[in-house]
């Protein structure tokens, strides 16, 4: 009797152990069927479902890397443009100097150009304050960071790329003196 007390003792304690180890690989699995789930609905750039996720928000570090809309700002020759598009492309909305009352040459000044488009863009388009952006930033060299601050107060900015597509060959080249030509008498 002592003896199958202590086997089964034995086989119970082991028994416990291996459904205690199974408890643990069945979260695991669960846990790795949530991932796998989450990268399918990424791979299909459907990121409408990314809130809802129940793992996703607790565990994981890659809602940083997700970008929900893009911003683009761009100084043109001859006008000043700033348009948001999604991921996928679409164009949501589109804003040049000539909607803020700008004609001429006052769209060129771009400091009062750039202020009334961001305010503008920032009074139409209520959705943008709670998403991650991108903001993608054509031909501006000193108003990158009059640009940035006046976003940040109110944007969530994830990203930001310049593209600076002037040309710029070299200093201009010194400016060769002409010959002076005197006539021969015969």
């Amino acid at each position: 009797m002592i003896l199958s007390n202590t086997l089964f003792n034995i086989i119970s304690n082991k028994l416990q152990l291996k459904v205690s180890l199974l408890n643990d690989e069945r979260f695991f699995i669960g846990n790795l069927k949530d991932r796998v789930s989450l990268l399918k609905k990424i791979k299909e750039n459907d990121y409408k479902y990314l809130g809802r996720e129940k793992n996703y928000s607790q565990n994981n570090t890659n809602q940083d890397l997700v970008v929900m809309y893009i911003i683009s700002v761009s100084f043109l020759k001859a006008n000043t443009t700033v348009h948001v598009s999604d991921i996928k492309g679409n164009v949501k909305l589109f804003y040049s100097a000539g909607l803020v009352k700008l004609t001429g040459k006052q769209k060129r000044k771009r400091r009062i150009a750039v202020s009334k488009l961001i305010s503008l863009l920032l009074k139409k388009s209520p959705f943008l304050s709670t998403k991650p952006i991108a903001l993608h930033l054509h031909n501006i060299n000193a108003y990158k960071s009059f640009i940035l601050d006046k976003l940040k107060k109110t944007l969530y900015i994830r990203v930001v790329k310049s593209f600076n597509q002037t040309a710029y060959n070299g200093c201009r080249k010194k400016k060769l003196c002409r010959k002076k030509y005197i006539k021969k008498i015969k």
